[in-house]
């Protein structure tokens, strides 16, 4: 597979400074300018010899110096000729020509002295600027080393880093790759500056504390940047080698068909990542080879499974066909409004049976869009009928509202009349009929029900006490044993009710599916009931005594 080194080439070497390039062991410029300026000045003196006249001499010499502060002016070549030359003109014999020679002389040397009044301020503009980078990389380097580099500029991190076999260090990777690229800036930075040293003429001492600051910087940039890179590569070989070791290792054919493309995308990531993280060159070389031995074992695979495809695409467009036409029944009867409940079973099972076919990727993702969109239909009349059924159910329980008002008002009339004396034979049918409607509203809650049923009861024994007075009121000692013997003969039958309605009581206090409130109703419905046989038994007691009394 071809993957092109395009990996972080480590720029400094084994030697005694930290910040040693191939520009460092090449001459410097003024070793060159030094050199071409004593060729070109024994050049000058051997033509010079060559040369009769004096006056010829000079005016070569002058040529010369011309020449010299032309292009990129060359003033120690000028001056060294202007130190030949000014002996010669003593020689001159003929004084005007000497004159002539002498005022060109001076116009080149006033012309010297202004080149060199130029390169003195260029220099110095130079040196300046030298000085200000030189400033700007050493508080660029302390903000560095005193700063956490991800709060100074973070980076997004590129796709091939968002991978599953680097996932458990990506933030690692990020760190230190940010801190690499500032590092890697500044090492640039050191050696272009350097270079720049080189070929800038400047005072010896100068330029030699210019070096030393610079060997400064690198001396807390490339050990450090080298540290980082070896941290990156260390763990990036790692990552490979678990990447290897999970997929490639048991050459198991079958296992590598499941997972060849998600691993096809994940060797590009890995070589893509290693180009991008800062790896030194034999760990980049000796992933790539690994990488590339796992490429390799995945060739024909694809070939293999784009075969297997085809023959499931013929399957998978048959087992479409079924589920389709159960989608289509489905919709019909959903059509023609069939009950809810038993299509959404019918429903989940064509979802579980898809699930149970074999399919492409493709129809698996159009055939579950069909099924949502027949959910969504379902959902909707599903939504529809509840709101019908909420609306129907708050019909009812205003109609049921109404009843209850209705009835507790009947209660309470009725109530109301026979406390006020106003008692007749009707008025037990009139109680069974409140009773028979109160028995018959089962949309009444136990906790609904319960005051009401107690309030009957109590007018019930109201009732009863008010018709035996009646009866025991008797005038006729023969008339009035006979009422207290059929008075007598009601409360034993009474007592027979009162003790089962007892007994029923406690059964309902004594089950488990009673809540608080309601139970504290009925436990106070127990203790009503005791108290009432109790005051019965005692009223039978009086009144069998008061019978025996009238027998005697």
């Amino acid at each position: 597979m071809d993957i092109s080194d395009d990996c972080f080439h480590v720029l400094e070497e084994k030697q005694d400074s930290p910040v040693v390039s191939h520009e460092e062991i090449a001459p410097s410029a003024d070793e060159n300018l030094t050199i071409a300026t004593d060729s070109a000045l024994t050049a000058f003196s051997q033509e010079l010899s060559q040369i009769p006249s004096i006056e010829a001499q000079i005016t070569f010499s002058l040529e010369q110096m011309e020449k010299a502060l032309e292009n990129n002016a060359n003033l120690k070549l000028f001056w060294s000729i202007r130190k030949h030359c000014l002996p010669l003109f003593q020689q001159v014999e003929n004084s005007g020509q000497r004159a002539d020679l002498w005022s060109r002389y001076i116009d080149l040397t006033k012309e010297g002295r202004r080149v060199r009044s130029l390169q003195d301020e260029e220099g110095a503009f130079v040196i300046g600027q030298i000085e200000l980078a030189i400033s700007c990389l050493e508080n660029d380097v302390a903000n560095f080393v005193n700063e956490d580099p991800i709060s100074v500029q973070q980076e997004e991190l590129p796709a091939c880093l968002e991978i599953q076999t680097l996932e458990k260090r990506r933030e690692f990777y990020q760190k230190l790759h940010l801190s690499l690229v500032w590092l890697s800036n500044f090492s640039t930075r050191i050696i272009d500056l350097r270079k720049e040293l080189m070929n800038v003429g400047m005072r010896m001492r100068l330029k030699s504390k210019f070096f030393q600051r610079l060997s400064a910087l690198g001396n807390q940039v490339f050990p450090k940047r080298k540290e980082l890179i070896e941290q990156v590569s260390a763990a990036f070989a790692e990552d490979v080698e678990c990447f290897v070791a999970k997929y490639f290792s048991h050459n198991n054919k079958n296992s590598l068909k499941r997972f060849v493309f998600f691993l096809r995308k994940e060797i590009k990531n890995l070589q893509q990542a290693a180009k991008y993280l800062a790896i030194s060159s034999d760990i980049f070389s000796s992933t790539r080879l690994q990488l590339s031995k796992c490429w390799d074992q995945l060739k024909g695979l694809e070939k293999e499974i784009r075969q297997e495809q085809s023959r499931l695409k013929v399957v998978s467009t048959e087992n479409s066909k079924e589920v389709r036409e159960r989608l289509s029944q489905l919709s019909q009867l959903l059509e023609e409004g069939k009950d809810l409940v038993k299509l959404r079973k019918e429903l989940d099972g064509i979802s579980k049976r898809m699930r149970s076919l074999d399919l492409t990727h493709e129809d698996v993702v159009a055939l579950k869009g069909e099924l949502q969109g027949v959910f969504d239909k379902l959902k909707e009349k599903q939504e529809i009928e509840d709101k019908r059924l909420q609306e129907q159910a708050a019909r009812n329980r205003q109609i049921q509202q109404e009843a209850i008002k209705e009835l507790n008002e009947k209660i309470e009339a009725f109530s109301e009349k026979c406390l006020s004396g106003n008692i007749t034979n009707e008025s037990r049918s009139e109680w069974g009929e409140l009773k028979h409607k109160l028995t018959k509203a089962t949309y009444l809650t136990a906790s609904e029900k319960f005051p009401l049923e107690n309030r009957l009861n109590a007018i019930l024994q109201y009732i009863i006490s008010f018709l035996e007075e009646q009866l025991l009121s008797s005038a006729h000692a023969d008339e009035k044993l006979v009422h207290m013997r059929q008075v007598l003969a009601q409360r034993q039958e009474r007592r027979k009710e009162l003790k089962h309605k007892l007994e029923y009581d406690k059964k309902l206090l004594g089950s488990s599916g009673l809540d608080f409130d309601l139970a504290m109703q009925y436990s106070a419905l127990v203790e009503q009931d005791k108290r009432a046989l109790e005051e019965l038994d005692e009223a039978i007691v009086e009144l069998k005594q008061q019978i025996q009394q009238l027998s005697s």
